[in-house]
């Protein structure tokens, strides 16, 4: 084995490792904010096992996720993706609306969110017609719109719930790809603006609730679940006010949206960075994998899936912190959610797989 070789390998193993420590830190604090906040209404031993029920499938979804054939599994994807969007659609059948919007499937006394299957299948559908028009992808109707037409169908589906955060969210997930997939800078600032401006005049015109958000936010007037918010996270300072106080652990939502407010109050400026600096460690660990993969395909999933767990952890916490408008989405591995968490898992577990192959074909070689 060569000097260059052994570092390689090295390489492989030391972002691996990187990406699953970030994972486990946030899973860690997520352990400790479900007892803070659920833990005097049910117990520790209630709330352990409230945990449990959601963190027990998600890890066994990255267990699957990181032994699972990618390249075997290829030609299934564009079908299960259709299928994701029909089930975006479901809801509206069910009629089980939840504060002006149908985005649960109920079965059996069982729900989930379809737009959690959606989006990482969404990664996998626009890398699967980017490598597909990788020749054409210098034109915008041979190569971008095909590509384009994947978040897009999803965005469009999300819209009808409606789900105005998820689909803007699908929509920079897929311009991220396209830009990494070898779109031209012209062709991505023309979609941009016209996507921008599109989306402007829909969000105002046509959702009134995103438009009274957008309102608020720029009349600088905190709602009543925001500010509390902000005097959560304020009233943390830099050390925190400690594990279980109680004082803001009733914010709306703390279980999920606004899981952040809780931690800083409790873990302080100091928790809030932790948790920041696992987000970026996990971005950097992914994007490393994603180069080192071994096809153009495993690459743009990579990245595809990077994009996905860290813009939607940046639109939570900027959120949250009313930087831009609360949009509503789940904070990846801290939120309460069980079926973002199972998703965010197998998302991870497949990162793991891309770097374990492209391990694997430098062993191969070295052999050779």
């Amino acid at each position: 084995m060569t000097a260059g070789a052994h570092s390689e390998s090295w390489d492989d193993e030391y972002w691996r490792e990187a990406l699953l420590f970030s994972v486990l830190t946030l899973l860690c604090l997520s352990i400790v904010m479900a007892l803070s906040i659920d833990g005097p209404e049910l117990g520790l031993y209630g709330a352990l096992r409230a945990k449990a029920l959601r963190l027990v499938p998600g890890l066994l979804a990255l267990f699957i996720a990181i032994r699972v054939p990618l390249q075997k599994l290829r030609r299934l994807i564009l079908p299960c993706f259709w299928i994701s969007v029909l089930l975006c659609l479901v809801p509206l059948f069910q009629a089980h609306e939840v504060k002006g919007a149908v985005r649960w499937i109920r079965i059996f006394g069982a729900s989930f969110q379809p737009v959690e299957l959606l989006k990482p299948l969404c990664v996998f559908a626009t890398a699967e017609v980017l490598d597909r028009r990788r020749d054409s992808i210098d034109s915008f109707w041979h190569g971008v719109g095909p590509a384009l037409m994947i978040p897009a169908s999803a965005a469009g589906a999300l819209l009808m719930q409606p789900d105005v955060g998820h689909a803007f969210f699908v929509l920079v997930i897929g311009g991220g790809m396209l830009l990494i997939g070898g779109m031209r800078i012209r062709h991505s600032l023309g979609l941009g603006l016209g996507m921008a401006a599109v989306a402007g005049l829909v969000l105002w015109f046509v959702f009134p609730h995103t438009r009274n958000r957008i309102h608020e936010y720029l009349s600088a007037k905190p709602g009543f679940q925001i500010g509390l918010a902000l005097d959560a996270v304020a009233n943390g300072g830099i050390w925190g006010s400690g594990v279980g106080s109680g004082m803001f652990q009733h914010v709306p939502e703390a279980r999920n949206d606004f899981v952040l407010a809780v931690l800083g109050n409790e873990f302080g400026l100091i928790g809030s960075l932790l948790v920041l600096f696992c987000f970026v460690l996990l971005f950097v660990a992914a994007v490393k994998i994603s180069i080192r993969s071994e096809s153009r395909w495993t690459l743009l999933i990579g990245f595809g899936l990077a994009i996905m767990l860290v813009i939607q952890a940046s639109l939570n916490m900027l959120g949250v912190t009313y930087t831009i408008p609360e949009k509503g989405i789940d904070l990846p591995f801290l939120s309460s959610g069980g079926t973002n968490l199972v998703f965010a898992l197998a998302s991870i577990g497949i990162l793991v797989n891309i770097s374990n192959d492209s391990g694997r074909e430098s062993d191969e070689d070295i052999g050779g």
